[in-house]
């Protein structure tokens, strides 16, 4: 069925607007026949669609489900053999017609939100393992000076004559 998002334990959920269709089949017994769909909804009365039965089947077209589509469904085939009328009547099968929007929400944007904070976190985890033992290196501007090397000052003048001395 085109538009039915999956089955619920209750029956099928179908989306607003969309085609669904509903088959009836049974095992052959007798050539012939006729299939009565019965539509039961909280909103309104019984309903029911007829079609003939080809080849032991129909099929029931809803060309876009609207709320209204929403109720429990049966399939009864009917048939007269040999002067009496048969019918077998088949399990209830319940739609529920919903808004396609919810479902997008959940089947795109939430994996997207997924997707998204996995490349954060993937991100993360490789620039922690690229900058692990590395320290920021830092570029300071340093000056040194040569000519105070902390000897005093006395003791300064007091060497630089000894090595004038020296040199004499």
């Amino acid at each position: 069925m085109y538009g039915v998002s999956g089955a619920q334990q209750q029956g099928f959920q179908v989306f607003r607007g969309s085609t669904f269709s509903i088959s009836c089949s049974i095992q052959p017994q007798y050539p012939g026949g006729s299939f009565q769909l019965n539509f039961t909804s909280i909103n309104s009365a019984n309903n029911y669609y007829s079609e003939p039965a080809v080849n032991h089947s129909a099929h029931f077209l809803f060309p876009a489900a609207e709320p209204a589509h929403q109720g429990n469904y049966s399939c009864v085939y009917h048939v007269s053999a040999f002067s009496q009328d048969f019918s077998s009547e088949s399990r209830l099968l319940s739609v529920t017609v919903t808004d396609p929007e919810p479902f997008i929400i959940r089947a795109v944007v939430l994996p997207l939100i997924q997707l998204l904070v996995l490349l954060v976190t993937v991100s993360l985890y490789f620039y922690c393992k690229a900058t692990r033992g590395r320290r920021p290196s830092r570029q300071e501007d340093i000056e040194l000076d040569y000519d105070d090397l902390g000897v005093p000052a006395e003791e300064e003048g007091a060497q630089g004559a000894e090595a004038a001395s020296q040199v004499d």
